[in-house]
């Protein structure tokens, strides 16, 4: 929920920092204070909506899918093969960029005979790099690494191979075998239908350079392009589906601070004093207050709020809370609900704060026990030294829940 407006000002949330620690219990620590404050801060009004509400926790974990992907070939060099061995595509790491690196883009629609006559000649060869676009169509991504263990085995060093969708597109690679020679980012040598290191190594040498076209034989790629797979299935992603399914889960699992209706109109004082259990400083290591000392916050400064405290349920404390006014006339009024409905929180939330003309805030356990608020619908604002928490019956025959 929203909490104090970054508008007020520093002098105000002076105000509203040293309030939430004092909400504290008397002998808590300053981490307590700190992490409550920075907890409010965080949720100042104005800050853009959670992830979760704006169909970003889909977007995140596909994205997270893409990187678990790029990067799982690291898997097929080390835990996957259990193997010694280098790490995989290490001439993409080492290989300086004005050095020649040999792209051989392969799937295993070439056979696994031809697969392991490949994964052999590339063995040792730091300059040369075996790309897959994917996994096979409906193959996860732990069988892709047991066939590649199972062709693997035996060869030493291992070939650099990596799972790298990203250079299939970027060369437009539409079948296999093709080699790409890429030099400072761009294409040297480009030839299709060709496995043949020792070849290329030999028209490199004579000075080859450009498209050599089709020399060989060239298949279809049996794998799943990820990236346009990844792409499809966040188009078909509801996502305003998504941002409702959020919505009703953030309801269903919140957790309410509900209090009893006021029986009798009761006022209640509050002593906000405390004695610091060791030094306590501010985020910036100023000190605020020294071990053992006493301190009542409103000796420093004045409260400066008002807090409304009601059941938004029940229409009839929305009504009295609605008229209730506050002694300091120039104190800064607060709403607090101990509750709203399940079903149509944000709705509610929105017609609420319509009908009263303010933000609404959600009441928190740390305020309810700071400001020993026992009843609802209460005021709490200052009096002299102290808070007064006015508790106030509701009129008869009212109080049913909306």
């Amino acid at each position: 929920m929203r909490c104090f407006d970054r508008s007020q000002g520093p002098w105000r949330q002076s105000v509203v920092c040293l309030f939430c620690w004092v909400s504290v219990q008397a002998v808590q620590a300053e981490e307590a204070w700190l992490q409550r404050s920075q907890a409010i801060l965080q949720a100042l009004e104005g800050q853009a909506r959670p992830d979760w509400l704006n169909g970003q926790a889909e977007q995140l974990d596909v994205r997270r899918q893409v990187q678990q992907v790029l990067e799982a070939s690291q898997a097929i060099q080390t835990g996957a093969l259990s193997t010694g061995s280098t790490t995989l595509a290490r001439g993409l790491l080492t290989t300086p960029s004005n050095k020649p690196l040999t792209l051989l883009f392969v799937s295993f629609s070439l056979g696994e005979s031809a697969l392991k006559g490949i994964f052999e000649e590339a063995s040792g060869r730091d300059n040369v790099v075996l790309v897959f676009r994917g996994p096979k169509p409906r193959q996860k991504l732990p069988a892709l690494m047991a066939d590649l263990k199972r062709l693997l085995k035996g060869i030493e060093p291992l070939p650099n191979i990596v799972i790298d969708p990203t250079r299939f597109q970027r060369w437009s690679v539409l079948s296999v075998p093709d080699i790409v020679v890429e030099q400072e980012g761009k294409s040297r040598l480009h030839v299709r239908g060709v496995t043949s290191l020792s070849w290329l190594d030999e028209q490199l040498k004579a000075g080859k350079q450009g498209d050599l076209g089709t020399m060989g034989d060239v298949a279809e790629i049996a794998e799943i392009d990820l990236l346009d797979d990844l792409k499809r299935r966040m188009a078909a992603i509801d996502w305003k589906q998504k941002q409702q399914q959020a919505i009703a889960r953030f309801w269903a699992q919140q957790k309410f601070e509900d209090l009893p209706t006021a029986q009798e109109d009761h006022d209640r004082t509050v002593d906000l004093t405390i004695t610091a259990p060791r030094d306590l400083a501010a985020p910036n290591g100023q000190l605020i207050i020294r071990a053992g000392q006493t301190v009542n916050p409103l000796d420093k400064m004045p409260f400066g709020l008002c807090l409304k405290v009601f059941d938004a349920t029940v229409p009839a404390q929305v009504e009295l809370i609605r008229h209730q006014s506050c002694q300091d006339k120039q104190a800064r009024v607060m709403h607090l609900s101990t509750q709203l409905p399940r079903q149509d929180g944000w709705d509610s939330l929105k017609h609420l704060e319509t009908a009263l003309q303010a933000p609404v805030y959600l009441l928190t356990p740390d305020v309810r026990s700071r400001f020993q608020l026992q009843h609802v619908p209460s005021v709490v604002e200052q009096s002299g030294k102290r808070l007064l928490v006015h508790e106030r019956k509701l009129p008869a025959s009212t109080g049913e829940r909306s």
